[in-house]
């Protein structure tokens, strides 16, 4: 019998990651008992109202990049106008990432935390943003 190749995961290495997978979102999403579907935007119901993070796909900026919805909300940790398919959702034009940087997964699955227990406000606070 062959021995299998299994990947370990770690949180910690994963939030270092400047891009993250959809196996490494949907890992850090279990770990913080997140209910959340991870697809592209071609496949995303603007109508539905349960917690997703969305893959753009954005090569205007080197590569693909995640945004996410929750209860008729948009964040995108650049600040980015929702594309046309989600411009019904309400959304807050702050920078949260730098451009230079990844980081956008985490970023969505930090903030769909923080929206999933109604505390919007409280994932602006660590970032000092008013």
């Amino acid at each position: 019998m062959k021995n299998k190749l299994i990947k370990h995961y770690f949180v910690s290495q994963i939030i270092k990651k400047p891009m993250t997978t959809k196996s490494d979102l949907e890992f850090l999403a279990k770990k913080l008992n997140l209910d959340v579907k991870i697809n592209w935007l071609k496949d995303v119901d603007p109508n539905d109202k349960s917690a997703q993070i969305i893959n753009l796909g954005n090569p205007t900026i080197g590569g693909s990049h995640w945004c996410a919805t929750y209860n008729g909300m948009y964040f995108d940790p650049f600040g980015i106008v929702p594309p046309e398919k989600l411009d019904q959702l309400d959304w807050i034009p702050l920078q949260i990432q730098d451009q230079n940087f990844g980081g956008c997964g985490n970023y969505c699955i930090l903030w769909l935390f923080y929206a999933k227990e109604g505390e919007i406000d409280k994932f602006y606070d660590i970032f000092n943003i008013d």
